[in-house]
């Protein structure tokens, strides 16, 4: 295999207090993961990705409030409303089927 394709690892030490550290093992056994480390490394995945996805959330909500991109947004909407129009009264186009000649022949 050659070292870009090895995944590259860091060891660290956690220390977990011991009731979050007996369920996590309770809960690692009905899991799919492997090793009680893939569980800790895919419930750090999970908070990771959940924690990106609420940041993303936030930027898009501050949109609602700001100015300068309401108004971009509108004149862009304007802009792009006719053609938006065309493509809307348009009828989708469907896949004629194609002619087969016969296979057999008449003889």
């Amino acid at each position: 295999m050659s070292l870009a394709a090895r995944k590259q690892y860091q060891n660290t030490t956690v220390r977990l207090p011991r009731p979050v550290y007996e369920r996590a093992k309770t809960v690692m056994v009905k899991s799919q993961a492997s090793s009680f480390n893939d569980f800790v490394v895919q419930a750090i995945e999970e908070k990771v990705r959940r924690l990106t996805e609420a940041e993303i959330d936030e930027a898009f909500a501050q949109m609602a409030h700001d100015a300068d991109y309401q108004r971009s947004s509108v004149t862009l909407a304007r802009e792009f409303a006719s053609s938006d129009w065309e493509a809307f009264e348009s009828p989708t186009p469907h896949e004629q089927p194609k002619n087969r000649a016969s296979k057999t022949r008449s003889r």
